[in-house]
């Protein structure tokens, strides 16, 4: 019930004032109501405002606080995650660090036993060394005893074949010191004829070919006995593999520049006398090694076995290096007639220089006067051309013209080597490069071949200055027909022939040699 309701005012009818009173009183009543009421509903609204503003404030913290967690948690994850990296970075490193240490020595170890088992090497080597020269010695010692009591009964004797020798190769020297005579030089075109002359030129050529093939199949021969008494002594097997693989590797060395060589020719000739020396025995037939005729004599079969693999290195050098550098075959040259030539390399004064000169009758007949068709295989193998392997395909024709290049450059410098200020004797006199030269100009009409024109290219090319020196006048004519005249025998289209005579241009142009 409200207020004006219960008012003693309300129902006064006895006076008007007081009912407007009540009336008033009513009206202030009600509109005292009325603003508490709008008091109250603005207090509720502000109330519900600042509630709200509360609540979004709260959540504004409450999204705040929880972000900052996540921040906080997020960086301390980061954190741990960081000093774990570090933690395990640090066991890495250390890890590291034992093993480079651990390697370290291993290492050590390693190259202290590889020394020590150096060391012990090299005691033994040279506790066998100095037995084997305590044992030379005395062996030795009793051969020049024996020797000294058998000289007095066998000087004589001994006397008598030193003179008979001595006439012999006196004559023999004097027989291979006159040059052969200069060849016949044909004009462009004209045919060599068949004469007697040359039919037994030709024989004689190819007589000599054949006791030289023969001296390469008895070197074969020689091998295969070397690998058989390998097998039945220990140390030979070991000392020749090693002396094998020090002649290939210092053949493979040598090259150009003064006094470039003098490591590699010692080597070469420690070698060749380790071998003198350690195995005199078995032995083998010298006059089964030579050429010529001969008084009979053994020789150590090792030495021989070590000369033809320092041959074949010779050989194997010239046609790979030599063949893209004809100069480089100079050196070889040198290096191999020096061998051939020591004194301690003689038998009896016999140079042993036929083993090298055979495998060149093997590998390059026309050197010798050998001549053949390159269009049959018969042909081809009388020139020299090799096969892919043995029975199978021919090499190429530019493989085949680089190995004749090669060989013919290393033919030269082997056969025009000047020992006039030598001591020694030279193994192999400049006639053989004029015979070799001979050979080929003289082959007969319609048998000249691409293979003779390389072959005569490389014999001339880098050889001008010292063949000049040998024969001088003779030398200008034979250069000025083997440019000029002989490639008109050539083959149609041959650029054999094209290269020939250009060598011409080339004296002229580099040389000043006007041919």
């Amino acid at each position: 019930m409200a207020v004006a309701d219960l008012s003693p005012w309300k129902a006064a009818k006895d006076s008007p004032s007081r009912q407007l009173l009540w009336e008033l009183s009513r009206l202030a009543l009600a509109e005292q109501e009325e603003s508490l009421e709008r008091l109250d509903q603005a207090c509720r609204e502000r109330g519900a405002v600042l509630k709200s503003a509360l609540d979004e404030a709260a959540a504004r913290h409450d999204k705040v606080r929880r972000d900052a967690e996540a921040e906080g948690a997020r960086i301390e994850q980061e954190r741990q995650q960081a000093k774990a990296r570090r933690e395990a970075e640090h066991r890495r490193q250390e890890e590291r660090e034992r093993e480079a240490e651990a390697e370290r020595e291993r290492i050590e170890r390693q190259r202290a036993a590889t020394q020590r088992a150096e060391r012990a090497a090299t005691q033994e080597r040279e506790a066998e060394e100095a037995r084997v020269k305590a044992e030379k010695d005395r062996q030795d010692a009793q051969k020049a005893k024996a020797k000294r009591e058998e000289e007095e009964k066998e000087a004589a004797a001994r006397k008598k074949v030193e003179e008979e020798r001595r006439i012999k190769e006196a004559a023999t020297a004097a027989a291979r010191s006159a040059p052969e005579p200069q060849p016949t030089l044909p004009t462009a075109g004209q045919a060599v004829a068949n004469t007697p002359q040359r039919t037994r030129r030709d024989s004689e050529r190819e007589k000599e070919h054949q006791r030289y093939l023969e001296i390469h199949k008895t070197l074969k021969q020689l091998r295969e006995f070397m690998g058989q008494q390998s097998k039945q002594n220990a140390k030979l097997k070991t000392k020749m593999g090693d002396m094998r693989r020090e002649l290939r590797k210092s053949v493979g060395q040598l090259r150009e520049g003064r006094g470039a060589n003098i490591k590699q020719n010692k080597a070469i000739g420690d070698t060749l006398g380790e071998a003198l020396a350690l195995f005199p025995e078995p032995k083998i037939s010298l006059a089964t090694l030579v050429a010529q005729p001969i008084q009979d004599v053994q020789v150590p079969a090792l030495f021989i076995y070590l000369l033809n693999h320092f041959a074949k290195a010779v050989i194997a050098q010239f046609i790979k290096e030599a063949a893209v550098s004809p100069t480089i075959a100079d050196p070889i040259g040198t290096a191999t007639v020096n061998v051939f030539a020591k004194k301690e390399h003689l038998v009896n004064g016999i140079s042993l220089i036929d083993i090298l000169i055979a495998k060149f009758h093997r590998v390059c007949p026309p050197l010798f006067g050998i001549y053949g068709s390159e269009r049959t295989d018969q042909g081809r193998e009388r020139l020299g051309w090799w096969r892919e392997y043995p029975g199978g395909p021919f090499v190429s024709t530019q493989m085949h013209q680089d190995r004749m290049t090669g060989l013919g450059a290393g033919y030269a410098a082997i056969s025009l080597r000047n020992f006039e200020t030598s001591r020694m004797t030279n193994s192999y006199p400049p006639y053989h490069y004029w015979r070799a030269l001979a050979g080929i100009l003289n082959v007969p009409a319609g048998q000249v071949t691409d293979t003779h024109l390389v072959l005569l290219r490389a014999l001339l090319s880098n050889s001008e200055a010292r063949f000049f020196h040998f024969y001088g006048e003779s030398a200008k004519q034979l250069m000025q027909f083997a440019v000029n005249e002989y490639p008109k025998r050539a083959p149609k289209d041959s650029v054999a022939a094209t290269l020939l005579s250009n060598l011409g241009n080339t004296c002229r142009k580099d040389k000043k040699l006007y041919l």
